[in-house]
């Protein structure tokens, strides 16, 4: 969950638990509340299943990055760092490696917004243990925005 700074009763909530271990449990995505946490709105992002991070910029609650996981028991393309600049209303993909390597955290420069830093981890749960690490994972950084 992240609390808008520059308006707190806008508050963006990932769903899905980010610690891999062999009972987690999944999301069905991003919901975001405008009146500080009385209604909420589901903003998409269903088969991300597991968001590890939800970052809002300082001055702007319209622009939000998340950290999605994606699948934790098999492949999937729903993996990387999502951007919005209209609340959530569209999501662009900014940050993918792999329908194996999901994003397992996301950091924003509070005082560069624009400066954002991405871990993104290979792994895949199996009944008799994880498949871990490997080429795909690694640290990403943006100096623009999310845009390269």
């Amino acid at each position: 969950m992240e609390i808008s700074e520059s308006n707190p009763d806008i508050m963006y909530v990932g769903m899905g638990e980010p610690q891999m271990r062999s009972n987690v449990s999944w999301g069905d995505g991003v919901y975001k509340t405008s009146d500080g946490g009385k209604t909420w709105t589901h903003l998409g992002l269903e088969e991300t299943h597991h968001i590890s991070q939800v970052r809002v910029h300082p001055t702007n609650p319209d622009i939000v990055y998340v950290g999605a996981y994606g699948h934790a028991f098999g492949p999937n393309e729903d993996r990387g760092v999502y951007k919005t600049v209209d609340g959530g209303k569209t999501w662009k993909k900014v940050l993918y490696k792999s329908d194996k390597a999901g994003v397992i955290d996301l950091v924003m420069n509070p005082s560069n917004p624009e400066e954002l830093f991405a871990a993104v981890w290979k792994f895949e749960r199996k009944a008799w243990g994880p498949t871990t690490g490997g080429p795909e994972s690694g640290m990403w950084k943006s100096t623009d925005g999310g845009e390269n």
